[in-house]
């Protein structure tokens, strides 16, 4: 008879499990078990349910890409983290210092969000609602991120502000398959983001710079303007005057991307 049982730790471990969310799960009856006839204790699960939701998770898995990822605003830690992996990335300076983030956070603690995976941060991006005369200046390479002036940063809440598509970087595993599982997932939800900014306040225009091919990619396929072409096409500024279609903008970049 024990043969037809799993143990719990042999459930875990046929689920991917973590303890605490396994026995969450148990309790909140999405994962089956007995009980011998007689007892109160000795969880036994069955061994037929458990493979069967294991198939069904991992196909889920492969058809949908990367689970258990969480899109939400960053705090300070999680800037501290992305300060990290962007140093690691691109360098220490073509980053924006951690002292600077937190004095635009003091501004608007609300342009910055990450994507965590089991509390693990792993991507982030960022829009900033800016001062329309600081954007050619940024696409045209005059300043850097690192130097915009405090005065330039805006609240969502003010009437008529520009905004400028900052940043969207995942942090590399090694696994080609993993990392554009991911960074599909932060592009579809910082477009998401966006659009509920969109329709919540007074957004006259957005603004992006395409520093790589794929990232010139991207914005052209949201239907962004080139307005800006320096050093031979390797950096290129766009511009979207009216984002008044977002369910269709959201609905054509992920027609863009399908395998």
């Amino acid at each position: 008879m024990s043969n037809e049982f799993y143990s719990a730790e042999e459930a875990m471990k046929k689920l991917g499990k973590p303890r605490s969310t396994f026995f969450k799960e148990v309790e909140n009856g999405l994962i089956p078990f007995e009980i011998e006839p007689g007892r109160q204790r000795g969880r036994r699960y069955p061994k037929e349910a458990i493979d069967t939701l294991a198939k069904r998770q991992y196909t889920k898995n492969k058809r949908q890409g990367p689970t258990h990822l969480v899109f939400s605003p960053s705090n300070v830690a999680d800037t501290w983290s992305e300060v990290q992996i962007g140093a690691h990335l691109y360098g220490e300076d073509d980053i924006v210092p951690f002292d600077t983030l937190l004095e635009w956070r003091d501004i608007n603690d609300e342009m910055q969000m990450s994507v965590k995976e089991q509390g693990q941060l792993i991507a982030y991006s960022s829009l900033m609602p800016l001062d329309e005369d600081i954007m050619l200046a940024l696409l045209n390479d005059k300043i850097r991120e690192r130097d915009i002036p405090l005065e330039a940063i805006r609240q969502w809440t003010d009437p008529s502000i520009s905004v400028y598509v900052c940043s969207l970087t995942v942090k590399p595993t090694g696994n080609a398959k993993r990392d554009a599982d991911v960074g599909r997932f932060i592009i579809t939800q910082t477009l998401k983001w966006a659009t509920k900014q969109n329709s919540q306040f007074d957004i006259k225009n957005w603004y992006g710079i395409g520093a790589t091919a794929k990232g010139q990619e991207i914005f052209e396929n949201l239907g962004f303007t080139e307005i800006v072409n320096l050093y031979g096409g390797e950096r290129k500024g766009y511009l979207l005057q009216n984002l008044k279609t977002p369910a269709k903008l959201i609905k054509k970049y992920l027609s863009s991307i399908k395998d």
